[in-house]
């Protein structure tokens, strides 16, 4: 269940409500996650004498990715679905994977849908499953 105020315009102080079961935001944090999502393929240096790689740490952006991963592998994908997702998430747009990959635009858009759909469905299942977890809703 992913929930974080995250303070999207950093200087002026103004903080927005981020959640998974909002489809927009879910379908913004999966189209941007290559420029968005500092850590995410960052490969770190385990050698102790040597500095690793350095990146602004935003910890509840990271901790959003992290949730959006945890409902990523929960919920069932098609081979080319996940396949799709993979070449968003490294950094291809929708325009490049419809002119490079061949795919109908309608299809690249409906696939995009289809999986955002299916976290958030993930996401407000999880919430339900914890709030009646502690006896909130029945």
């Amino acid at each position: 269940m992913g929930a974080v105020n995250i303070d999207i315009h950093k200087r002026g102080r103004e903080y927005e409500d981020l959640t998974l079961s909002d489809e927009n935001v879910v379908k913004y944090i999966i189209l941007f996650r290559s420029k968005v999502d500092v850590s995410y393929g960052a490969s770190t240096n385990i050698d102790i004498n040597q500095a690793g790689d350095t990146f602004e740490f935003n910890a509840e952006l990271i901790s959003l990715y992290m949730s959006l991963d945890r409902l990523i592998d929960k919920i069932k994908m098609k081979d080319k679905d996940w396949e799709f997702l993979k070449l968003v998430f490294s950094g291809y747009t929708l325009g490049d994977i419809i002119e490079v990959y061949k795919y109908p635009r309608k299809t690249a858009y409906r696939t995009l849908d289809r999986i955002v759909s299916k976290i958030v469905d993930a996401n407000d299942l999880e919430w339900k499953k914890m709030m009646q977890g502690k006896g909130y809703i029945e």
